[in-house]
């Protein structure tokens, strides 16, 4: 399964915030009547919000198109069906690129537009990946910012040519259930311009992200980098710009059964 490195945990400090927000703070009725507000200001607070972490991105203000989907899974996707984009992408990044489009073609939908994919955080190193600025010159490109969040690189990126972007909140909060992620398209994808209208999102996440958001993207990776930088000691292995991973012969090595311990113990 190529999703199963990706997992995360969740900090003490989220567990708190989920639970007190399902057992204090969640309105069903609320978010219904007010569900195009929340959408709104959603999308309008999340560009100043990802740029107080220590990666940044230029740019994001400049794309028509936003939409609140689950994860970045759906947008690939849906962006990839409804474009007819067919996904170059360099070796060793995140395999789902791919399996999108054996999906799409064993239905026999073919796709017809070369389209750059690449991870920003780089899926196998946590770092920049070394054709990223080339890459990002380009139109037809499409930036998964997956590791974003919670990244201890220190770089700012201009997303200005690149044609689709995308984010979710998954990594950084261990919401991999909860599938909130934001995306933006300089092209209309009518699939999620007719949700948009509608505000037919994922309310509930939305409303435990807005709560997350009072953490910086940044806030988790100063707190708890010298545990991974000890996990990492303690494999043998490289330490990362990444609490979730370290490196080993230039390859990712998940750290998330050492953190699971350390999550159960209460340390």
């Amino acid at each position: 399964m190529y999703l199963t490195p990706s997992y995360t945990i969740q900090f003490p400090e989220v567990k708190r915030v989920v639970g007190h927000y399902f057992s204090k703070l969640y309105d069903h009725d609320s978010l219904i009547k007010d569900r195009h507000d929340i959408q709104d200001r959603f999308i309008e607070n999340f560009v100043p919000w990802l740029n107080k972490g220590h990666i940044k991105f230029k740019g994001l203000k400049d794309f028509k198109h936003v939409y609140i989907t689950n994860g970045v899974s759906d947008f690939i996707y849906t962006s990839m069906l409804e474009h007819s984009l067919r996904p170059m992408v360099v070796k060793d990044d995140y395999p789902a690129y791919v399996e999108h489009a054996k999906i799409l073609a064993k239905s026999n939908i073919g796709l017809r537009n070369k389209t750059h994919y690449l991870s920003l955080p780089f899926y196998n190193t946590a770092n920049e990946h070394e054709d990223t600025i080339e890459i990002l010159k380009k139109d037809n490109t499409f930036i998964d910012l997956a590791w974003a969040g919670g990244s201890g690189l220190e770089k700012t990126y201009d997303l200005s040519n690149v044609s689709y972007v995308s984010f979710s909140f998954s990594k950084m909060f261990g919401l991999q259930y909860h599938r909130v992620g934001i995306s933006f398209s300089k092209k209309p994808i009518k699939t999620l311009e007719m949700y948009k209208k509608e505000a037919y999102v994922n309310l509930a996440g939305v409303g435990l992200v807005n709560q997350l958001m009072s953490f910086s993207p940044s806030y988790f990776y100063d707190k708890y980098k010298e545990i991974a930088n000890t996990i990492c000691d303690k494999m043998n292995i490289e330490t990362t710009p990444s609490l979730w991973f370290g490196l080993k012969d230039n390859k990712k090595v998940p750290l998330l059964d050492e953190w699971i311990k350390i999550n159960e113990n209460g340390n």
